[in-house]
């Protein structure tokens, strides 16, 4: 057995904790709250399985709040697959009430139906850790330069490519994978999920506003001035809909 040269996400749910301590809680209804976190965990493999349709190379495990997905690095078409697969599942996420962090790299990795180890798995585990902070998925340097091989060239400006909508370049000059609203539907949302979508992300915000620790504040701010840009946007593009319904958060 030797490493092979794969591209690697790590991701996790953020606020697990809090999810776990409430399956043991008498006061709240267990069952119901084991389901919910079952089927999240179940219905987050089985967005990534699917992508062994069209990868022989892809390996997915997932243990507590967490997945790994990885592919070997020849199958460079399994980027924009993968980003796609990691957009629907924030914004499923979102949608059930969640959020959550991580990071794509690509390096030296053995995964397999029953081990993974390597040091592209501890570089993504470092970006999702370290690098991501905020609640958001970003993207190694390398996977972005893969890309590009094939079209993908991240800018603000440029909003034909579906893979433009996918990403985009942070204030730290992190890429990341977007799940605010741009002027057209990037998100792969139906008309009749948009706003209930974007309704549910702007209650997290403001829930996550109301923590008094620092580093909480921190990340749902990133969220509230991404929210915001992303109405303002809206707005100067002249999406009635959208703007009428929801107003800036505070």
């Amino acid at each position: 057995m030797k490493y092979e040269s794969r591209v690697v996400l790590f991701l996790d749910i953020l606020g697990f904790k809090q999810i776990i301590d409430k399956t043991s809680n008498k006061g709240i209804d267990q069952t119901q709250q084991i389901d919910f976190l079952y089927n999240t965990l179940i219905g987050m493999r089985k967005l990534f399985e699917k992508g062994k349709r069209y990868s022989a190379s892809t390996q997915v495990t997932q243990f507590s709040d967490s997945v790994v997905v990885s592919f070997v690095e020849k199958e460079e078409a399994q980027v924009f697959y993968t980003l796609e697969r990691v957009q629907k599942l924030i914004t499923g996420l979102i949608l059930e009430g969640l959020i959550c962090r991580g990071g794509i790299s690509y390096g030296k990795l053995i995964h397999t139906d029953q081990v993974i180890f390597g040091p592209a798995l501890i570089q993504a585990y470092e970006m999702e850790s370290n690098a991501a902070f905020f609640p958001r998925v970003v993207l190694d340097k390398a996977i972005i330069d893969m890309g590009k091989k094939y079209g993908f060239k991240p800018s603000e400006d440029d909003q034909d490519d579906p893979l433009m909508n996918m990403v985009k370049l942070d204030t730290d000059d992190m890429f990341y994978i977007n799940y605010f609203l741009s002027k057209k539907n990037n998100l792969g949302l139906r008309e009749e999920e948009l706003v209930i979508y974007l309704l549910k992300l702007k209650n997290i915000i403001q829930h996550g506003l109301k923590f008094k620790n620092p580093s909480m504040r921190a990340k749902y701010g990133w969220m509230k001035n991404k929210f915001n840009r992303m109405l303002w946007k809206l707005q100067s593009n002249e999406n009635d809909k959208i703007s009428d319904l929801l107003k800036p958060l505070k």
